[in-house]
């Protein structure tokens, strides 16, 4: 059975499901639209199945043999934390494939929220030189450990960042990384289903694993809901922490926390990710 642009229905959720394996951050809509048509190209080149535009029956099966992207987030919640860094893959495409430089106290950021300010030449290379050319990484070195200006993000804002290198270092290095931090942050959550670990390891990839101060005040009291055993009252926590940010200038940073919370009641299936 082969599916191609235009096709509906239960055969074209499995699919994305599977894409999803790979970090191809989909919605799970059953619509083979040019998103999932541009999935499939990046998929074809991970498999080294060259070929047209959609799935027959040889990168379906190669797609459903795949195992889940880590032993720590299924597919579903690699697709929920991706997509809160960089929305989609197709606004990756849009906005993302060159660096940028997001905030006032950030450096120069590349692929899925990969902040170069954090970085070292040694640290870079090791991430990267498998999935871009040297010459693109010799041009990055020279923003690494500093902050972001306008002046460095023009001289390596014409380097690109193909999706499917940033979903590689997102998946081999990056959620690792902040998965660590989580465990240290909250240690039952290996004891946690799917969504619930997901929607943690979410907030820790967004705020950092500290939990002392006022502004971490319901991310402390979310440790203390879970060493008592109080789960249900956890997603209240996510959706109080909106009191920290100017709803009309930082709805970037309220919104997540909604979707940590949805996540933490509903699972993955109210948010289009399973």
């Amino acid at each position: 059975m082969m599916l191609k642009l235009g096709d509906h229905g239960e055969a074209v959720k499995e699919l994305q499901r599977n894409l999803n394996k790979l970090g191809s951050l989909l919605l799970i809509d059953g619509d083979f639209g040019p998103i999932t048509q541009a999935a499939i190209v990046d998929a074809r080149i991970v498999l080294k199945r060259p070929g047209p535009p959609y799935a027959d029956d040889a990168v379906r099966d190669a797609l459903a043999e795949l195992g889940e992207p880590s032993a720590d987030l299924t597919a579903s919640g690699v697709a929920f934390i991706g997509r809160e860094e960089v929305s989609g893959p197709a606004e990756y495409r849009a906005r993302y494939t060159h660096p940028i430089w997001p905030t006032k106290n950030s450096g120069i950021t590349v692929g899925i929220g990969y902040d170069l300010r954090f970085a070292s030449e040694t640290m870079l290379r090791a991430h990267w030189s498998d999935v871009l050319p040297t010459a693109a990484l010799n041009r990055l070195v020279a923003v690494v450990g500093a902050p972001g200006s306008e002046e460095r993000l023009t001289t390596v804002a014409d380097v690109e960042i193909p999706l499917p290198a940033a979903v590689t270092v997102f998946l081999k290095r990056m959620l690792p990384q902040h998965v660590g931090y989580t465990r240290r942050a909250y240690p039952m959550l290996d004891n946690l289903p799917p969504a619930r670990r997901t929607a943690l390891i979410s907030l820790v990839f967004n705020r950092g694993g500290d939990l002392e101060g006022d502004r971490r005040r319901e991310m402390k009291r979310i440790r203390e809901l879970l060493t008592a055993g109080d789960f249900d009252a956890v997603a209240a926590e996510f959706e109080a922490m909106v009191r920290l940010w100017d709803p009309v200038k930082e709805g970037g940073v309220i919104e997540p926390r909604r979707r940590e919370a949805v996540l933490w009641r509903a699972g993955f299936v109210a948010l289009q990710l399973a």
